[in-house]
């Protein structure tokens, strides 16, 4: 295809802090990997469901197979990562005289895991105060040794140096940044994806694709953004559905793995839109698993922001394989959110907010609208968001 002027900022900045490696198996490295770091003593956090499954025994194993002492298992750690647990975590990790820590898990692990070290590295007790500031820039120093093994393909928890934190008691998803949060070295091993379930696969890669595309739409995109955001899409398009029918496919659940990342690299740089606005206060005030909430609004959201960039939702469109040869950009960017909507019918996720018991009326809806109307990613989003559009965008995902 001809591809169409894309506009950017001026001024923009990027950066990628961790190092990444990927490999078949690379958990066997982790002992080694950690000594280059300087940790000698790893506290493991993980949730009880990847302990079930045998999934954190994988890394438990490797690591009682190294030179590095493993202090303790955190398995704690439930849907979203909760300041309740956050501070728990950084409790056990010092009663156990630890010096680094693995974390093994999807996002709500990962993003716990970032929060704990962010108290053992400042020498702080309570994250509360600090989820508060969600900036966490002056003075920041570097943190304890980190390393990440992502187990599902969407959130690039692994890589991003942002989190996602619930307050369980104001029932609000609160968004941290700190420079060093994010892991040393994310590790990248897709055996520890094998036992994902068929439908957790399909909204963890939804969640990657709504990254991507959120990333390459947002008001902040800017080229090197795009350049990993479309990319990522491509290999989201071609290997999510195969990861979902062939789960012990390791070449899918691999290229699925990097794409999670690909695209966590792009919208920690570019940012997102409503759709994470959205999604963040589904998940806080009905429990909606983040990336299925993110799949249930993508569509709706990207048909109201197609105006105003059809050109890049026709780049969408053209990485998620569509002929756009001839078409209109308005045009192609129409193909691309029927796209998406093919997708979530071939990965088998047909849930509406109705599913969840959201309000269909305005006033059951307002405490969603007040909480979405204030999330720090809607002012990214490329149209500008009425607390009218946020009810409508709601009413359609039912």
């Amino acid at each position: 295809m001809k591809y169409p002027e894309l506009s950017f900022e001026p001024f923009f900045s990027w950066v990628n802090r961790s190092r990444i490696m990927y490999s078949p198996g690379l958990r066997s490295e982790v002992g080694y990997e950690m000594a280059q770091l300087g940790g000698t003593r790893a506290v493991i956090f993980t949730d009880k469901g990847l302990v079930g499954a045998g999934v954190a025994g994988m890394v438990v194993e490797a690591v009682e197979k190294s030179d590095l002492a493993l202090a303790g298992v955190f398995d704690g750690i439930l849907q979203d990562a909760r300041i309740d647990l956050i501070n728990e975590g950084a409790r056990f990790y010092r009663e156990k005289g630890a010096d680094c820590l693995i974390a093994v898990g999807g996002g709500s692990v990962m993003d716990t895991a970032k929060a704990v070290n962010i108290l053992i590295g400042e020498g702080l007790d309570d994250f509360a105060p600090l989820a508060a500031q969600a900036a966490l820039w002056d003075g920041a120093k570097p943190l304890p040794p980190h390393i990440a093994f992502p187990t599902t393909a969407g959130t690039g928890c692994e890589i991003t140096n942002a989190m996602v934190v619930l307050d369980t008691e104001a029932h609000a998803k609160l968004q941290v940044t700190h420079p060093f949060c994010n892991s040393d070295i994310a590790m990248l091993d897709p055996e520890l994806t094998l036992k994902l379930p068929a439908k957790i696969t399909a909204f963890t890669g939804m969640d990657a694709l709504t990254h991507a595309i959120e990333g390459v739409t947002s008001n902040n995109a800017e080229p090197i953004a795009d350049a990993l955001g479309f990319h990522a899409i491509r290999m989201i398009c071609r290997y999510l559905p195969v990861a979902v029918r062939e789960p012990d496919n390791v070449d899918a659940r691999g290229n699925m793995l990097l794409a999670s990342t690909i695209a966590g690299m792009c919208f920690v740089n570019a940012m997102t839109g409503a759709v994470h606005a959205l999604a963040h206060t589904l998940g806080a005030l009905h429990g909606i698993p983040h990336g299925l909430a993110n799949a249930i609004m993508l569509p709706h959201v990207m048909a109201f922001n197609l105006e105003e960039r059809p050109e890049r939702f026709m780049m969408v469109a053209d990485a998620m394989g569509i002929p756009v040869d001839g078409k209109e950009p308005l045009e192609a960017g129409r193909l691309a959110v029927q796209a998406v909507k093919d997708l979530l019918k071939e990965v088998g996720l047909s849930q509406t907010l109705k599913d969840f018991g959201v309000p269909g009326d305005r006033e059951g809806l307002q405490p969603l609208v007040d909480l979405a109307s204030g999330d720090g990613q809607i002012s990214y989003n490329p149209r500008y968001v009425e607390e009218e559009d946020i009810i409508n965008l709601y009413l359609k995902a039912r």
